[in-house]
């Protein structure tokens, strides 16, 4: 649910980072890379609930959860689009 606020600024982040892309290709791969990745992440979730349990499955997903917005963070700022214009 709280995704859906997210996702238009992940795609104008991805669209600045690759310009001079087309903003649909970084918006395809964006799309393909997420799904492929949904798909493991609930494979592996599930082999986590069957083998630890539903609290170790949780503690990994959300230590998952919390590498990624480090990685978020240190994605480098620079707005390539943003800066052509100028």
């Amino acid at each position: 649910f709280f995704m859906t606020g997210y996702l238009p600024v992940g795609f104008e982040f991805a669209a600045e980072l690759t310009y001079p892309e087309p903003e649909g290709t970084s918006a395809g791969l964006l799309n393909a890379v997420t799904q492929v990745c949904g798909i493991l992440l609930t494979l592996l979730y599930r082999n986590l609930i069957i083998s630890w349990g539903d609290f170790w499955a949780n503690i990994v997903l959300c230590s998952m959860l919390a590498i990624g917005a480090v990685i978020t963070l240190i994605i480098p700022n620079n707005l390539k689009r943003q800066n052509a214009k100028v």
